[in-house]
């Protein structure tokens, strides 16, 4: 017998890297142990999800969730948002990039709760119609490294946090000190998108969220480091990422959330 499941189950993207096997390399999915671990403190029931194939599969695994985290990785497809590839572009994974658009507009078909990092915001942008800077150092006139220098639970730079938003409410408004790892981020904004965050010194987009939605947030930083390190403000989103997937959960529960898978 199956015992009554209490925590909500939130589903982690993963990343490929090739692993030495036994006489070849081979393609294997992975993820930071930070996600997971940041995740069951916070009460979930972490799964990571595989880069399946067939994108049009991503509203069943959707399905399965309570919650999903689009994790960070590697740079997006520049085509996907109809550019060329900057120079600087590097170890593209149009299989991951392509599942994980689907992913995000079959969760926000359903209204599921979704947290981005890092390339997380990127993705949740471009499946949403937005685009991205490609390469900020010859992109844009910012003077600020977003590649820090130290370990990432170290803060490299302030973030000014916009009020009346729903980070705003988790976080307070105001300056926030967050760490750093990218060297793209957002630019134009997809459909339904606002900024709920900008870098203090040079105003680039840090994190921006879904007001319509019951949980769509989606940070440049990466949370789920700071938090292990102990920061409150990063932990505040994690629980309340969390505590909307088990609202989410309840939903389901009572026949009131409703996916669109394909073929009926």
């Amino acid at each position: 017998m199956v015992a009554d499941r209490k925590r909500p189950v939130v589903g982690v993207t993963a990343r490929t890297v090739l692993m030495q096997g036994s006489k070849a390399l081979r393609e294997a999915e992975t993820l930071l142990r930070a996600y997971t671990e940041v995740l069951e403190a916070a009460g979930a029931l972490p799964v990571i999800l595989p880069t399946v194939e067939d994108p049009s599969r991503a509203a069943e695994y959707v399905e399965l969730c309570d919650g999903l985290l689009l994790s960070g990785g590697d740079d997006p497809k520049a085509q996907l948002f109809g550019e060329e590839p900057h120079a600087s572009v590097d170890l593209v994974d149009e299989r991951r990039d392509l599942f994980e658009i689907e992913l995000a507009r079959a969760a926000r078909e359903c209204d599921l709760p979704m947290l981005g990092v890092c390339r997380g915001i990127q993705i949740l942008n471009v499946a949403f119609g937005g685009d991205i800077y490609q390469d900020l150092v010859s992109q844009t006139d910012s003077t600020v490294a977003h590649v820090q220098k130290t370990l990432g639970d170290r803060t490299w730079h302030t973030v000014d946090v916009a009020p009346d938003t729903r980070l705003a409410d988790i976080v307070g408004a105001g300056p926030l000190e967050v760490n750093s790892f990218h060297h793209q981020a957002c630019r134009l904004l997809g459909e339904g998108l606002v900024v709920s965050s900008r870098t203090v010194t040079d105003g680039l987009i840090e994190s921006i969220e879904d007001p319509a939605a019951s949980f769509c947030i989606a940070l440049q930083w990466h949370p789920e480091i700071s938090a292990q390190a102990g920061d409150s403000a990063s932990r505040a989103v994690f629980d309340a990422f969390v505590k909307a997937a088990e609202v989410a959960r309840g939903s389901v529960a009572s026949n009131s959330r409703q996916c669109s898978l394909p073929n009926g």
